[in-house]
């Protein structure tokens, strides 16, 4: 079974940032042990796909925004609820509670099948076109070799980042949410896009957005962009790192 890599109590369980951060690489290692572990990992079976997309973001976000205090507690929660994580921050009387959304940045469907040629291959072009012929038991999928230029992947990656954010207008979230979206922030990214190019991106493209957060990260995957947006009532500040 999928699940037995990990539980539904382990990955709800409230950690520090720095737990938090410590037992998702311990439990990414345990998994990938195995050939077994490798393939479901990949393919993100069970609960794993929490653990990449939803945990792996919250733990990164955790050292960004608190850094190491043992007076923070982060807890991912599983379910059909309208946030994905409990802040609970004991650093100040009262304590205070708030909420994460977190949401990916990618391509979609063709993100597995991406992950499928990774694993059929052992390697695949990030930002390549994705081909599919057939359909449902007889279709095939491939991605051939294909050189993106970093201008490109760049563009890509910033209408990423606004579909994303598009498809989290119009919604109702409980009072003090903030939504995290994460992204690929690897070097070609920022050696094209610095912090003030992508705050121009986002006061443009998204903080016009019915987005009824409290407040808005960008939160890259390579662990090099942490943005932070005020959004309440129109509020445009910036703040970063």
């Amino acid at each position: 079974m999928p699940n037995e890599h990990v539980s539904n109590q382990e990955l709800q369980k409230a950690r520090t940032p720095s737990e938090l951060w410590d037992w998702l690489i311990q439990k990414v290692d345990q998994i990938c042990s195995t050939p077994e572990g490798i393939q479901d990992f990949r393919l993100q079976k069970g609960l794993i796909k929490q653990l990449v997309e939803e945990v792996r973001p919250l733990a990164i976000f955790g050292e960004h925004k608190f850094g190491d205090t043992n007076q923070v507690h982060l807890q991912p929660v599983v379910g059909n609820q309208n946030y994905d994580a409990v802040v609970t921050d004991s650093r100040t009387e009262p304590h205070s509670t708030s909420y994460l959304e977190v949401t990916q940045a990618h391509e979609g469907e063709n993100d597995y099948w991406r992950r499928c040629e990774l694993l059929r291959k052992g390697f695949v072009f990030p930002y390549a076109t994705v081909i599919k012929q057939g359909t449902n038991k007889n279709r095939t999928v491939s991605v051939p070799p294909e050189a993106t230029s970093v201008e490109e992947r760049v563009k890509t990656e910033l209408r990423r980042i606004l579909i994303a954010a598009q498809k989290k207008e119009h919604r109702d979230y409980p009072a003090n949410t903030s939504l995290v979206i994460f992204f690929d922030d690897t070097p070609p990214f920022q050696k094209v896009i610095d912090h003030e190019r992508l705050d121009v991106f986002v006061r443009g493209e998204i903080l016009n957005l019915d987005l009824r957060f409290a407040k808005l990260y960008l939160v890259g995957e390579a662990k090099g962009v942490f943005r932070e947006y005020s959004t309440y009532e129109g509020s445009r500040s910036i703040a970063g790192s």
